[in-house]
This record gives C-alpha cells, structure tokens and sequence, in this order.
C-alpha cells in the first residue's frame, strides 16, 4: 500500500472499532482496543545499560548496537500494539463460546468454524490485506526472518495464532539490521508482517461482532470516522451496525450507500 493509501492506521482502526463495539456492550474488548490505540511509541534502549564500554572504545560493537536498536525499536512497537489487539480478540472469543466449548475445541478452531460458511470475512477490500499478509509471510519464510515448520494452514488467523504463540513461547525470531547480519534481506518484512497480522484480527473481530449483532443500529459519528462526509448531508447519525462495520477501516466511504 502507498503513503497515500486509503485506509486508515492501524491505530485509527483499532479506536474507532472500539468505539463502535462499546455501544453494543463490548467494554473490556473496547479497553483492549483503546490501549493499542493508545500506543505511539515503547520507549526503549538497546543495551541501555552498557557495561562494556561499547559507546567509548568499540566503535563498530556501539555501531551495531544503534542498529540494533534502531530495528528492534520498530519491531517492539509492532509487537506490542499486536498483542493489545490479541487480547482483545481472545477476550471476544471467551465471551462468545462455552468453557466446554473452547475445552473441546479450542477458541481459535471456533472462531474459523464460525466463520467457515463465508467466501471471505465481510470487510470491504479484505481480499487485498489477505494478499498482503500472505506476501510477507511468504517474504519472511524465503529470507529467513520466520521460522514456520508445521504445515501452512489455510485459514490467515490460524497462521497468526501460531505465530503468536512462538512470541509467547519465546521462539519467535528478532530482526538484525542487514549490515551486520547477511543472512536477512530485508528485516522490515518481519515487521510488516506484525502489521499485516493485527490487521487481520481485527477484521476476525468485526466480522464476529458484525454477525452477532446484525441488525442493531450504532450512533456512528460519521463525519468523525470518514473524511468525505459533511453530516448536514444526512441528517442521522445512526446507521446499521453492519454497514459501518464492512467500512470502518476505510479513509473514505460510498456516499452512495449512505441514501
């Protein structure tokens, strides 16, 4: 996608969905949601306590530390906005099914169950951010930056969930900036793949949301959420939660749809 793309920032996205989902009783997910919203930046200092003198006498080991930093830095900030928008998510699916339920199954296998019977999530372009995750998942796994043994999965959220658990699990690879480390192309990618996951569990969480609570009206703050909107054009705010829902990623929205 270009600087001048037409969707909005992860973090716009995550605030303005916990917006809308507070109003149909969703209030730890919207605290979840809000808190990733929230996050501009982890402050963070590679080697922040550095007692080897690497800053004095050993330019090259200050070097790369710097360098260090400076990727390690972009991957933190992915990574924890990512794991706010994940408990979110597992905090929607342990509210939506039985313990007996999850015990069998697992929240995850639910979750694609559920959302089994549909061609593709009810998201408007969600084809294009599917075929963005794959590209850098794919980038990731050909370079190096990932480690991926099982078998690919089909199901996007189901990759994620594995990748998930190798943060958790503490097997979760760490970018090295390329001048140091030749066996890495490019260590964005692994970052860009971070972004690409919290996008895609964030549409797992409205599609949910969408289905369970169709027909249900929301106060959108229309002129707030869209740039292309002048609400004097309308008159009501109040919409159905699904159609606000299959466009609330966007920048803009059909104002066509809106008649």
């Amino acid at each position: 996608m270009s600087k001048k793309t037409k969707y909005k920032c992860i973090h716009e996205h995550s605030a303005d969905l916990a917006i809308i989902i507070n109003q149909l009783g969703y209030e730890d997910l919207h605290n979840w949601l809000m808190i990733a919203s929230g996050i501009k930046k982890v402050d963070f200092s590679w080697n922040r306590f550095d007692k080897t003198d690497s800053k004095e006498w050993c330019r090259p080991a200050y070097e790369y530390d710097v360098a260090k930093g400076n990727i390690s830095q972009l991957y933190i900030n992915q990574l924890t906005v990512f794991n706010y928008v994940w408990g979110g998510f597992e905090n929607l699916l342990t509210r939506r099914y039985s313990k007996n339920q999850i015990k069998k199954n697992g929240k995850i296998n639910l979750c694609i169950k559920e959302l089994a019977n549909l061609d593709e999530l009810p998201i408007k372009d969600y084809d294009v951010f599917e075929q963005r995750f794959s590209f850098f998942f794919n980038y990731c796994l050909e370079n190096e930056l990932l480690e991926y043994k099982k078998q690919v999965p089909k199901d996007k959220i189901k990759i994620i969930y594995n990748i998930r658990n190798k943060f958790a699990h503490g097997d979760l690879e760490f970018p090295e900036d390329i001048e140091y480390n030749f066996n890495f192309k490019n260590p964005v990618g692994l970052v860009k793949l971070i972004n690409c996951s919290t996008r895609i569990v964030l549409f797992h969480i409205q599609s949910l949301i969408l289905i369970s609570d169709k027909g249900s009206t929301v106060y959108s703050f229309l002129n707030n959420m869209f740039t292309n909107i002048d609400l004097d054009d309308y008159g009501d705010d109040l919409f159905p939660v699904e159609f606000i829902l299959e466009n609330l990623h966007m920048k803009e929205i059909n104002k066509k749809s809106l008649k």
